[in-house]
């Protein structure tokens, strides 16, 4: 059997001084089989760095690392959350396809890197609203994977080498639909599924943000069904997508409620706020915070007590002095997870994101993926 797939992104951000100045070098190079550089945009219609120095200077040492670790992959990621404005147009044309798809190949050709993972964040719909959309980017989408798997294949002639093209897809319900995983599969070495932050700020009550499971007790009867990593990975099977390319993607961090009554000891309580994360701004609370912040400062602060949701199988922080609720993995539930990819012959597992591990700059959770995968 292939080894299983470990992909962590890395992103660019962390290495400045406001998150704490993640190095390189200090990722778990031993531990991981994949690396997604996260993020470059698109800039007239090509592939360009965010932070040009910045970049300049991480390839540099991404190149050293990758001759010492000559077994990890190291790809670009393209687009993200805050970047996916401008693929709509890019996926328009042919014309506009192959452009797209040699600057994203000069890139990885200058830096001696392995692939390109595309996070078009979304298609059709769904994405900030800010960004372009049509209702053709569907087949585009799928026309836009065929024309750089293209372009890479002539490369790899040319260069002996075989260069991956993966993406981050869609988890939800709402939108996986946009797309079309059955034509565009064929096109693809795996699948990253962002199978986290199916609640978060837009929530009106509290809930889980990657469950494995639905839980019964869910009052919404669509989230009951429908949002939760089994029933996205089930739907991509329907879609007649290989177990082996999809990797399951579990969140290295949680996210947080300020409640208005107890709910179950938070679960499913009514939310009133959000409150700040570690690398928030005052006035732009997100809730989310990172693993190493939720193990080392909350799981040991007596206000906040620790459950266990049989069904979904995660844990969930609740403080009911301050009336804060927290989603997150943590060990038990990472296992569960990979449990299930072992159960369900999927490829892997991809973390989002590699630096947010417990303790800061260790690796309590991937360790355990790692155990979980060895001789896989």
């Amino acid at each position: 059997m292939h080894k299983k797939i470990i992909v962590g992104y890395f992103p660019e951000w962390k290495v400045k001084e406001e998150y704490l100045n993640y190095s390189i070098e200090e990722l778990p190079w031993n531990l991981l089989t994949h690396i997604n550089y996260a993020f470059m945009k698109i800039k007239d219609g090509r592939v360009s760095p965010i932070d040009e120095n910045l970049f300049a200077k991480n390839m540099k040492t991404f190149k050293e690392l990758k001759e010492k670790h000559k077994n990890v992959k190291v790809l670009i990621s393209i687009g993200g959350w805050t970047d996916s404005g401008e693929f709509s147009d890019v996926a328009l044309t042919r014309e506009s396809r192959l452009n797209f798809a040699k600057s994203a190949l000069e890139i990885i050709r200058e830096f001696s890197l392995d692939g390109i993972d595309i996070d078009w964040e979304f298609p059709v719909e769904g994405g900030l609203p800010t960004n372009k959309t049509r209702p053709e980017d569907k087949q585009n989408f799928t026309y836009l994977l065929k024309d750089i798997r293209e372009e890479l294949l002539k490369a790899e002639e040319k260069d002996n080498k075989h260069y991956l093209l993966t993406i981050a897809a869609p988890a939800s319900f709402q939108i996986i639909h946009n797309t079309e995983p059955d034509k565009y599969h064929i096109y693809l070495d795996f699948i990253n599924l962002m199978t986290y932050d199916f609640h978060g700020v837009w929530d009106k009550y509290t809930n889980h943000h990657s469950p494995l499971f639905s839980n019964p007790k869910d009052p919404n009867p669509l989230s009951r069904e429908k949002a939760n990593c089994d029933f996205a990975v089930k739907e991509y099977f329907k879609y007649g997508v290989p177990s082996e390319k999809i990797i399951l993607g579990v969140p290295f961090y949680g996210k947080g409620w300020i409640c208005e009554d107890d709910g179950d000891n938070g679960l499913f309580a009514k939310v009133i706020g959000i409150p700040i994360g570690i690398y928030d701004s005052e006035d732009h609370p997100s809730g989310s915070n990172p693993f190493f912040f939720i193990k080392g400062v909350l799981e040991n602060n007596p206000n906040y007590l620790k459950f266990r949701d049989e069904y979904a199988r995660v844990p969930w922080l609740w403080n009911p002095k301050e009336k804060i609720f927290y989603t997150y993995d943590d060990e038990i539930s990472i296992k569960e997870k990979c449990k299930y990819v072992l159960k369900n012959g999927l490829g892997g597992i991809m973390i989002w994101e590699i630096t947010e591990d417990y303790p800061y700059k260790g690796n309590t959770l991937l360790k355990i993926i790692h155990e979980n995968f060895k001789g896989e």
